[in-house]
């Protein structure tokens, strides 16, 4: 065979070929970290908004009775929707809910928060309260029970939206 008719083997093709298919494997592998990054931070900053009832029998059989709103989750969340019902009728705020439970005890002492808010880590909100000064009887704290429904939307920092409820759905109309 002459020289002419051999090939030969350009290295400097080869070398910019495994340099390009190098760099797109990089490329490739940092958009992946990135966007796993993301999703970890999104559940690294998650909200958890519940809700918590405390109630205790006096000895007179009255009832005291407090609903909260915990942020228990390890981020701040914002409250973006609230609705409420209460026999069916759904009702603007936590206000109203005690003039439309026709509570006996005086409304000027019975308490009620504005949830529709912003929350910071463990933070802590009043929804409704009827402390030992505005005790209800038990034929009051039992509609209640039945009664009421609340659910709220949320979200995270990054837009997530999440949903909490307290009451049972069949009281919503």
């Amino acid at each position: 065979m002459d020289q002419s008719e051999k090939r030969s083997i350009h290295w400097e093709k080869w070398t910019a070929v495994g340099t390009v298919v190098m760099a797109v494997c990089a490329l490739i592998t940092s958009l992946w970290q990135g966007y796993t990054l993301q999703q970890h931070n999104k559940l690294s900053l998650r909200p958890y908004l519940e809700f918590e009832a405390n109630f205790q029998r006096m000895p007179d059989k009255r009832i005291s009775f407090e609903l909260l709103v915990n942020n228990n989750g390890i981020g701040p969340a914002e409250v973006t929707q609230m609705k409420i019902w209460l026999g069916g009728e759904q009702i603007s705020s936590t206000h109203r809910i005690w003039p439309t439970l026709k509570v006996a005890a005086p409304t000027d002492c019975l308490g009620a928060g504005n949830v529709a808010r912003f929350y910071k880590v463990d933070d802590q909100q009043m929804v409704i309260r009827a402390d030992e000064k505005c005790l209800l009887t038990d034929a009051e704290y039992q509609k209640l029970q039945q009664q009421l429904r609340i659910e709220l939307t949320y979200q995270s920092l990054y837009g997530d939206s999440y949903q909490v409820s307290w009451g049972e759905p069949a009281a919503r109309g």
